[in-house]
């Protein structure tokens, strides 16, 4: 009996001490954001949520800080990250219309018409918006797709009668 008590004990310290180190951790990821120092905030995010991954407060601030990075990634040309770090937000908070947006212009500028119409579509119902105008854009241009007007890009080397 006296065994049960002190696991149960040790139980809610290891709780305890998860849900201080996550808070340390949030406050620091609050902080960096502030100051615009967004590697640092993401840094501690993850390491917040490691400690208390089901904290919704945490998963929204991740979604932000992943955003901001996101957008200035975007700014800069580094698609990839970018992406990634939309993603990354989306994942934390799946009803975070603005990552969406941005994977659809992504998806649009890398002529992935599908998904270019489903994020951005997906982003502006979030947000309460009409499409935006790369979504119709899209839509014109899976139309030709698929009526046969235009032949999908296909990097160098790579056949249209192969599936990849």
């Amino acid at each position: 009996m006296k065994t049960m008590r002190t696991v149960a004990a040790v139980s809610m310290l290891v709780v305890a001490l998860a849900g201080c180190f996550a808070q340390a951790n949030q406050s620091g990821a609050e902080n960096a954001l502030a100051g615009g120092r967004l590697d640092e905030a993401a840094a501690d995010i993850q390491t917040a949520l490691q400690h208390d991954p089901d904290n919704p407060q945490l998963k929204q601030l991740a979604a932000r800080i992943f955003t901001q990075r996101g957008v200035q990634y975007y700014q800069n040309g580094t698609m990839i990250a970018a992406a990634d770090d939309f993603q990354r937000a989306v994942d934390y908070q799946p009803t975070f219309a603005m990552g969406w947006d941005y994977l659809g212009m992504i998806a649009s500028q890398q002529h992935d018409w599908q998904h270019a119409i489903e994020y951005g579509d997906k982003g502006a119902s979030l947000d309460g918006k009409p499409d935006p105008a790369y979504v119709e854009d899209a839509r014109k241009e899976l139309l030709k797709v698929q009526s046969g007007g235009i032949r999908p890009y296909l990097p160098p080397g790579r056949r249209p009668d192969v599936q990849y």
